[in-house]
C-alpha cells in the first residue's frame, strides 16, 4: 500500500507542472481574449469577436499547443531510441507505416494521417527509406508502390513503443479519469475534425465563386 501511495505521490508533482506549463502557455491566448471583450478598440482580437468566436478561439489555440507539443515529444522520444535525426511528422509516417506489419501505400498512409501534401509526403518516405526504416515493394509503377518496415524500422519502432509506455501513462495517471474520457474525446475530435474538413470545402468553394 505504501509502494502504491509514493508511486501515486511522485505523479501528482509532475501533473501539476504540466498542467502549470499549460496554463503558461494559455495566458496570451487569455489576454487577447479579454481584451476581446472590450470592443473594437486597440487590442481586440480578431478572431473572437463574439463569445462562440472566443470559445473557438480558446479550443484553437489549446490544439495549436497539443499538436506542436505531441509532434516534439514524438521527435524526441525516436531520437532517444535511435540516432537518425527525424521530424514528429517522419515519426508520424513511420508509425503507420509499421501499423499492423502490413505494407501501404502512400495514397493509405496519407488517408489514416489526414494528409494531402503529398510532396511532404514523399518526402517523409524517401528519407525514411534512406535511413534502413522503411522499404518499399510493387515498383511497377508510383501508385502501385507499397511501404513496409525493415527488420530495423520493426526494432526501433518496438523501442519507441517500449519508451512510451514507460514514459507517457505514468504520467497520465496524474489527470483523474483521462482513461474513462479517452474514447469520448477522441470520438469528439474525429467529429471536429470532419467539420473542419467540411469547412476547408467550404472555403475552397467561396474563393471560387468570387
Amino acid at each position: 500500500m505504501k509502494r502504491t501511495e509514493s508511486a501515486a505521490a511522485k505523479r501528482k508533482p509532475v501533473a501539476a507542472k504540466a498542467k502549470a506549463a499549460g496554463g503558461k502557455a494559455g495566458s496570451q491566448a487569455e489576454k487577447a481574449r479579454d481584451s476581446s471583450e472590450s470592443g473594437d478598440g486597440k487590442g481586440a482580437w480578431h478572431l473572437a469577436r463574439s463569445d462562440a468566436e472566443r470559445r473557438l478561439s480558446d479550443f484553437e489555440f489549446a490544439l495549436e499547443r497539443l499538436a506542436q507539443s505531441y509532434y516534439r515529444w514524438k521527435a524526441s522520444c525516436l531520437a532517444a531510441v535511435c540516432e537518425v535525426p527525424l521530424t514528429g511528422d517522419d515519426v508520424a509516417v513511420l508509425n503507420v507505416v509499421r501499423m499492423g506489419d502490413e505494407p501501404k501505400r502512400l495514397t493509405e498512409v496519407g488517408q489514416l494521417l489526414n494528409r494531402v501534401d503529398v510532396p511532404n509526403l514523399q518526402y517523409a518516405t524517401r528519407k525514411l527509406v534512406r535511413a534502413g526504416l522503411i522499404e518499399t515493394e510493387g515498383r511497377s509503377s508510383r501508385k502501385e508502390t507499397r511501404y513496409r518496415a525493415t527488420a530495423r524500422g520493426r526494432a526501433v519502432t518496438e523501442d519507441y513503443a517500449a519508451l512510451r509506455a514507460a514514459t507517457l501513462p505514468p504520467m497520465f495517471d496524474g489527470l483523474p479519469g483521462w482513461i474513462d474520457s479517452c474514447a469520448a474525446t477522441t470520438e469528439q475530435l474525429d467529429q471536429m475534425s470532419g467539420l473542419y474538413g467540411q469547412a476547408t470545402r467550404v472555403a475552397i468553394t467561396r474563393r471560387h465563386q468570387s
